[in-house]
């Protein structure tokens, strides 16, 4: 018989019996609970496998997802015991078995979602993957943690299913707002609804109040309270101030991608010598592993002399037997207290360089490793001097960090002593305060005060962004910004770049800031659907609130309705605020292009206004269309958007509009809402051309889509490729496509749209770069065009998007053998993207042929194109203009991907 709904919630409420704080660490997870009815607090044991065979109850679940290949473990290896058909192991022994296999586990997926260069709902991971090994997303990752984690809940505990608590979800400070939306949309996922957020140095803390219940107490003679979380991926500072008996949240750092992952990579630089010479990418995620062991034995207490660490060979060396180095505990030593956390001055500033070394995984690991410089800028910032610290994190375990750190403060401080708080179980201490946590909130006991970390803004002017809420507001409280009024756009998409900052509590409600004081956040998007009375603009007040869950939700509001604005959760940055632009003068000029393409083609040849000649027409109002903002570009577009219909109308509206909504549009991306531009543009391709037997339509068709490509999506890319691919693979000759034939005039403007697909599978990519080189003789065009498919990095994608680096040598090879360049600047500047120096080990060629590209460079003297390829370098515009074969629109910044 079906539960009444009265049954259903009676059965809900017997089961919300806990509440639990869980730490989604980077390295590792861990479950506390509470009893809503008492007040003492468990640790959580998480069953999990250990072995092929064996299966154990741990304090904590390490956060290692392993992927198997087919056939490569026996049935019980995936068995649970609440499952016996997995197809994926998480836990203690996808991370054993992934040092074994590198290839087929992810690892350190929560940093992924910080990180904007690949998109964390794209299935990218495991970066360095074998053949065949199927992929996932940051988010699925994520979701796949906390699905073990809600099923060995339950097993254990079968009368109080986890989806039934109160959870607390613990995340790093300094998380934005688009990596906590995107936590929480795993954990939604993974059945997991009752959600609060709690940033992990809070929660330690709260695990140390909880463990000293007179901590007034304790606290006597302390005013500043330093948090220093240093874990597997991120250090996060907080300090908390206590006077009057209360507790206050007064600063949190930005966010800093630095942890014990880059201790492991720099005992990995110093072991790889000693092993023979540069590792293959699979060598190196074993060595990675193993350094992971060799740091925490050598860190560790009572720790011996050396350690000996072990990886595979390869290729003749692999029958050979394995390869072998020892480390010493005085060389762990160095390196770590030496390289990361060095004696500095509080007055020592961060230091900018680019280090390879930290960037070995892709991520955008900070470019100092020097923790203490980072810490001595967020206490200037603040204007702090802790006299008390609380360390938390993997990292600060080994007493020597510690001890280095606590003699760092004295230092800062003149010699008088910092207080050093206990915290006796790091590993569980962010779960156990996320649960005690709970519990207070629950039972409305008193807190940490503080609210949100953040103040922010958004951009309503050219450099000037608008307070929609203030540092330390309060969560669950929405307050409304009146002033200014604003005026939106009815039936389009509108946008509003979103900024945030950790040092300025003095704003008001309603101030208006300049954005190059604030940190970039993203962009909040909504369309605006008026009634039917309703046309043209809208005035609209703002509204913010801090939701009790820890996130960020704003609205607009008229005297009427009010619309929710969304932060996009494939975490792209914003571009910045679209400068003010002469509508007075610019409108006339669009209505003038709108007209021309509504209006039937002037029988007299020679008249002004026509199609083709409604570009030129514009640059004698506006000058060199090469010289038009970005700004402007996106206006006059709107103009072809409304005449989109219109195109059909002859062959010359088609050519003219097609070379006019291109070029207003290149290259699909880089400002506010051209994701939605692009689609309106993709709406086409299924009507394809009018006039497929005109030559010059058929010709701006192909440079129409080449102009967008970076901007469309991974669908569109696909669709455009399967009309392609028959007319450029031998092997696809007898599939259906629209393209019956290809003219001579656009062959080569084909060929460039090919190449451009960047989201096509890394397969077709490779096979089209094959057949273009096999097919043809060395060229600057052919130069050109694999450069276009074998960059190191991609305009519009990903690094996940990126050929491998063994794809391309041969490609480098045969235009390096080219004796003579007839276009040196075009043969040189392609040649320099597919050699590009990236500091990644899976995207780089090898530094042998990196030096002979440099070196050919430099006798064509291309000295910077040469520097592209010697040291990690900013991606010049010019440079990506010379990939997407086009200029660039004015003012336009791309970031690297």
């Amino acid at each position: 018989m079906a539960e009444t709904g009265s049954e259903s919630a009676q059965t809900a409420e017997r089961g919300q019996h806990y509440i639990v704080g869980i730490d989604l660490g980077t390295t590792n997870s861990a479950i506390a609970r509470i009893s809503r009815s008492g007040s003492t607090l468990e640790n959580q044991l998480i069953w999990q496998r250990v072995s092929a065979d064996q299966l154990a109850e741990l304090r904590t679940l390490p956060s290692f997802l392993y992927l198997p290949g087919p056939h490569e473990l026996p049935p019980q290896a995936l068995q649970l015991p609440w499952s016996n058909n997995c197809s994926y192991i998480v836990g203690d022994f996808a991370r054993t078995q992934g040092s074994r296999v590198p290839g087929r586990v992810v690892t350190s997926a929560k940093s992924w979602l910080a990180h904007r260069r690949n998109d964390p709902n794209e299935a990218f991971l495991p970066r360095e993957s074998l053949q065949n090994t199927p992929k996932v997303s940051a988010v699925e990752a994520t979701k796949r943690y906390l699905i073990h984690l809600r099923e060995a809940w339950d097993y254990a505990n079968p009368q109080h299913p986890l989806a039934l608590q109160n959870i607390v979800l613990t995340v790093p400070a300094s998380f934005d707002e688009v990596a906590r939306e995107l936590t929480l949309t795993a954990a939604e996922q993974a059945g997991l609804s009752r959600i609060n957020l709690l940033e992990e140095p809070q929660a330690a803390f709260y695990a140390w109040l909880w463990q000293h219940q007179n901590w007034r107490q304790e606290l006597q003679g302390i005013e500043q309270i330093l948090i220093c979380d240093i874990g597997g991926g991120t250090t996060d500072f907080t300090a908390i101030k206590f006077a009057n008996d209360s507790l206050e949240r007064v600063a949190v750092g930005e966010h800093l991608m630095l942890g014990g992952d880059n201790l492991d990579l720099a005992i990995a630089h110093l072991a790889e010598p000693r092993l023979g010479g540069s590792l293959d990418i699979l060598q190196w995620g074993v060595l990675r592993h193993e350094c992971r062991r060799v740091k925490e034995v050598l860190l560790g207490e009572e720790p011996p002399e050396e350690c000996t660490l072990t990886i595979p060979g390869s290729g003749s060396k692999l029958l050979g037997g394995a390869l072998s180095a020892t480390i010493t505990r005085d060389e762990v030593n160095k390196l770590v207290l030496d390289g990361f956390f060095p004696l500095v001055g509080l007055d020592e500033p961060v230091q900018q360089q680019t280090r390879p070394g930290l960037r070995e995984w892709g991520l955008p690991y900070a470019s100092d490793p020097a923790i203490p410089r980072h810490l001595a800028a967020f206490l200037r910032t603040h204007q702090l001097e802790p006299d008390a610290v609380l360390f938390n994190g993997g990292a600060c375990r080994p007493a020597a960090i510690t001890q280095r750190l606590c003699e760092i403060l004295q230092n800062w401080r003149g010699g008088r002593r910092v207080r050093l708080l206990n915290n006796s179980e790091g590993d569980l201490a962010v779960a156990q305060g996320a649960a005690a946590f709970g519990w207070l909130k629950l039972q409305g006991r008193q807190r940490i005060k503080g609210g949100t970390a953040r103040s922010y803004y958004l951009g309503v002017a050219e450099g000037q962004a608008l307070c929609v809420v203030r540092r330390n507001q309060e969560e669950g409280v929405t307050q409304e910004i009146q002033q200014p009024e604003l005026r939106l756009r009815l039936g389009i998409p509108v946008t509003l770049p979103l900024y945030s900052s950790t040092e300025r509590p003095e704003d008001d409600l309603g101030s208006l800031t300049a954005t190059d004081c604030l940190r970039p956040a993203g962009s909040l998007e909504t369309v605006i659907s008026g009634n039917k009375n309703e046309h043209g603009e809208l005035p609209v007040h703002l509204a913010a609130q801090v939701t009790e869950i820890g996130t960020l939700e704003l609205w607009a509001i008229s005297q009427k309705r009010r619309w929710s604005l969304q932060l996009p959760l494939r975490g792209k940055r914003q571009a910045p605020t679209a400068p003010e632009l002469d509508l007075a003068k610019l409108e006339p000029l669009r209505q003038r292009l709108i007209a021309t393409f509504l209006a039937k083609v002037p029988k007299d040849s020679h008249a002004k206004a026509r199609p083709r000649t409604a570009m030129s027409a514009l640059e004698e109002s506006l000058g060199p269309r090469d010289s038009w903002s970005l700004a402007l570009n996106r206006y006059l577009w709107e103009g072809f958007l409304q005449t989109l219909t219109r195109r059909r109308s002859s062959p010359e509206h088609e050519a003219a509009w097609f070379n006019g909504a291109g070029f207003c549009l290149r290259p699909g991306l880089g400002y506010p809402l051209d994701s939605w531009r692009s689609q309106q543009m993709a709406n086409i391709l299924s009507d394809w051309m009018q006039y497929n037997s005109e030559e010059r339509v058929r010709k701006e068709w192909w440079v129409f889509w080449r102009r967008l490509a970076p901007g469309l999506s991974e669908d569109c890319q696909n669709e455009l490729w399967h009309h392609m691919a028959p007319k450029l693979m031998p092997s696809r000759k007898h599939l259906k496509s629209r393209i019956k034939s290809l003219l001579p005039s656009e062959i080569n403007e084909f060929l460039r749209l090919a190449v451009s697909l960047e989201r096509l599978e890394l397969s077709e990519k490779i096979a089209l770069g094959n057949v273009l080189n096999q097919r043809s003789q060395p060229s600057a065009e052919l130069c050109w065009q694999l450069a276009r498919l074998g960059a190191r990095r991609l305009v519009g994608s990903g690094s996940n998007r990126v050929l491998p680096p063994d794809t391309v040598i041969p490609w480098i090879e045969r235009f390096l053998a080219v004796t003579s360049w007839n276009q040196p600047r075009a043969y040189g500047y392609s040649l320099a993207e597919m050699a590009r120096y990236t500091g990644e080990r899976d995207l780089d060629v090898p530094e042998s042929l990196r030096k002979q590209v440099a070196q050919r460079l430099q006798r064509e003297n291309l000295a910077e194109a040469a520097l592209i390829v010697s040291e990690i370098t900013a991606i010049e515009e010019e440079n990506r203009a010379h990939l997407l074969g086009d200029t660039l629109p004015l003012g336009l910044h791309l970031t690297d991907h």
